[in-house]
């Protein structure tokens, strides 16, 4: 039986190490895939080179170090497990209040357009913000592209209620 969890302790804890909140989460399946994911793309983008590198202020070497085409993996992976963290705990707790045989529609994800907007706007702060380099690029991305995403949605979210209040 699973106890209830603090959704926002499951993405603290995906935040520190991918897969950890889904650990905290007893969803071990998906925990452990999500830490060999991290794992695999930190050895092969050189990740942890280029954070030293970048925090050092040799821009010049993170860039000549990082591989690209691994390091452009990693914001949707890391976003994917705060999200999946935070609403999994979430629906762990509200099932746990008796909601199970209400189907689909007893949760609904929260975030949805932060973590979509931070995954896109980090991988495409990767690739396009030069200057700062790789880390600081990707981490300008994905909060611009977290701040572009929930806008969306709340846009998304009134155009809805307005449809709704419209067809009643």
């Amino acid at each position: 039986m699973k106890l209830n969890r603090s959704p926002w302790m499951a993405m603290l804890w995906s935040m520190a190490i991918p897969g950890f909140g889904q650990i905290y989460n007893q969803d071990y399946l998906i925990g452990i895939l999500l830490i060999i994911l991290e794992f695999v793309i930190n050895v092969k983008s050189n990740l942890n080179l280029i954070i030293l590198y970048s925090f050092q202020g040799s821009i010049l070497d993170a860039q000549n170090t990082v591989n690209i085409e691994w390091l452009l993996f990693y914001p949707c992976v890391y976003t994917f497990s705060l999200w999946h963290a935070y609403n999994k705990a979430a629906e762990i707790n509200l099932n746990r209040k008796g909601y199970e045989g209400q189907g689909s529609h007893a949760y609904s994800t929260r975030f949805n357009g932060i973590f979509v907007g931070a995954a896109m706007g980090g991988t495409l702060g990767i690739i396009y913000v030069i200057t700062p380099g790789p880390v600081f690029g990707g981490i300008i991305g994905m909060l611009m592209g977290a701040l572009i995403g929930e806008g969306i949605e709340k846009i998304v979210c009134l155009c809805e209620k307005r449809k709704i209040l419209k067809e009643e």
